[in-house]
Parts: structure tokens; C-alpha cells; sequence
């Protein structure tokens, strides 16, 4: 864990400086993004579905955790509309950032190394389920509380049809029920490309961060990490030690991802929705940080 914690944070802090030293533009940053989004992401969610072992039990710990993200945002709302008596807006936002996880960029290199490459296949299932079909979901709805869209079944189609990283789900799904394997060595150039996924993507949140806004926002800041990366796990880890289940790698495995700081492509949707953006640029700057102490306490926390 301490070893694919100095990896994530070596590729981020040495994408910061390219973008302090100006070595990297917008121009660069937005060909990083491209190729990330439409070349390595899909290569690595492709090759990672189609080796990963589904069961029940597996699509159920998914299912569950995703409840209690969906709970916790819908509690975040309420704590923040009710009790900090912050605005809509505000309260939608902080919602929205509790709610979804930074469970592939960051949640997939971390899993891998505490759990191995087994369960970082299944990190990227946990991400296509419990991540990127809600957000598709909640990106249309997010924007119609805006006032920046309709939220309607064609728009959630739209943004999943359109979605790279959904059809190269859907692909590797398709493959898997093929009645025969696929030979390994077909894989060899696609599993390359996907290796370049998660450096480059580390790279670009490097390239993204902004500190600016911690120090104006990080009361909102501090309630939307302890809400996303506290209570959240918190939830799942009561759940399991409540019902009695077995505590195994499949569980470590969501209760790690459930516990990551706040998806970055949630700022760009409150920024486009003309939400609280500050609130959204300061939970990612802060949340990965903070990623580095809560995690490896979670992990430990499971073997109890």
C-alpha cells in the first residue's frame, strides 16, 4: 500500500510542477486527457472486465456499497441545507461531491497495491457499476437543478452511448460470454496501452489541481471529505461487521473504493451546472491529499 501510495503521489506532484513551471499548457493537458479517455482507459477497462471473475456475491457487494454512497449524499444534502444552513446550490454540490467516489484514477492504482492485480480488475468493475453509470445518471438531473438542461431517459442514453469508457465495458462483457478464451497473446498491445492509464491519468490530476480554493472553502471543504470518505466506508464497514459476513478481499476491495475522495469529473459538472465550483476544485485538491492518511487506515481497519 505505502508503495502504490508513492506511485499515485510521485505522477500528481510531478504533474503539478509541469504545470507551475509552465512546461505543461492547456493545449497539452487537453491531448493527455483525449488520448486517456478515448485510448488507455477503455484499453484497461476492457482487458480488466473481460479477466475479472463475476458472481453474485460480487455484484451484490457493489450493489451494496453503491447504497450506501446514494445514502450518504442524500444525507449530505439534508446536513447541509438543514444544519449549516448553506444554500441550494451549495447543498447540491457538497451532495453531489459525497456521493461519487474517485474510484477508478486513484481507487484502481491504490487496490492494486493492497489487494493485487485480481482485485484491481475488480476496482474497475466496482468504477463502471458504482461510479460511472451513476454519474451518467446524475449528470442530466445535476444539470437540470441548474437550470442548464432537461433531465430525461435520452439524456442518461445519450451520455452512456457517447461514453468511451462505457462501451469498452459493454465490449469486455460481451467478450466474456464467448463459448472459448481468447488467446493471451491478442492482449499483449491492449494491456500495454491500458498500463499507460494510470500514469498518464495521475499525471493529468497533477496537471489540474488548484490550491487557490482551500483556503476560502474549507469549512464546506472539511464536511464533504468527512461525509465521502468517512461515513460512506463507514456505512459499508458496519454493514459487514453487522450481518456477519465474511470479511474478504471482495469486501476490502469496495470498502477501499468507497472510501476515495471525490470524483473529478463531478467539478466539471457543477462547474457547467453554475454550482458552488469552489467547493468542488477544493474537495479534489484536499480529498487526494487526505487520501493518503485515510486509506491505509481503512485497510488496516478491515483486518481487525
Amino acid at each position: 500500500m505505502l508503495l502504490a501510495l508513492y506511485n499515485v503521489f510521485a505522477f500528481i506532484g510531478l504533474g503539478y510542477l509541469a504545470k507551475s513551471f509552465r512546461m505543461v499548457g492547456n493545449k497539452q493537458s487537453g491531448i493527455l486527457l483525449a488520448f486517456l479517455l478515448n485510448f488507455a482507459l477503455p484499453a484497461q477497462i476492457f482487458t480488466g472486465i473481460y479477466h475479472v471473475e463475476l458472481d453474485f456475491d460480487l455484484i451484490l457487494i457493489m450493489f451494496i456499497a453503491l447504497i450506501c454512497s446514494i445514502m450518504s449524499g442524500i444525507g449530505m444534502y439534508f446536513f447541509a441545507k438543514k444544519i449549516l444552513k448553506r444554500d441550494t446550490n451549495t447543498a447540491i454540490a457538497m451532495s453531489f461531491l459525497a456521493t461519487l467516489g474517485n474510484t477508478l484514477f486513484l481507487g484502481v492504482p491504490l487496490v492494486q497495491g493492497a489487494l493485487g492485480q485480481e482485485y484491481a480488475n475488480k476496482a474497475i468493475l466496482y468504477d463502471q457499476m458504482c461510479t460511472a453509470i451513476p454519474l451518467a445518471i446524475l449528470t442530466p438531473f445535476i444539470m437540470s437543478l441548474g437550470g442548464k438542461g432537461n433531465f430525461t431517459f435520452r439524456a442518461i442514453i445519450m451520455r452512456l452511448s457517447q461514453n468511451p469508457l462505457f462501451l469498452a465495458l459493454i465490449i469486455g462483457l460481451i467478450f466474456k460470454t464467448i463459448p472459448f478464451p481468447i488467446k493471451e497473446w491478442i492482449f499483449i498491445p491492449i494491456k500495454q496501452l491500458g498500463a499507460c492509464a494510470t500514469p498518464v491519468a495521475l499525471f493529468a490530476i497533477g496537471v489540474q489541481i488548484s490550491l487557490g480554493d482551500i483556503k476560502t472553502e474549507w469549512k464546506n471543504t472539511f464536511f464533504v471529505l468527512f461525509w465521502g470518505m468517512i461515513i460512506v466506508p463507514a456505512l459499508v464497514f458496519c454493514f459487514i461487521k453487522l450481518s456477519g459476513m465474511d470479511y474478504n478481499n471482495d469486501w476490502r476491495m469496495a470498502l477501499l473504493e468507497s472510501a476515495m475522495p471525490p470524483l473529478i469529473s463531478s467539478a466539471a459538472v457543477i462547474m457547467r451546472s453554475g454550482l458552488n465550483s469552489k467547493i468542488a476544485v477544493s474537495s479534489i485538491a484536499f480529498g487526494i491529499f487526505a487520501s493518503s492518511l485515510s486509506i491505509p487506515i481503512w485497510l488496516e481497519l478491515s483486518y481487525l
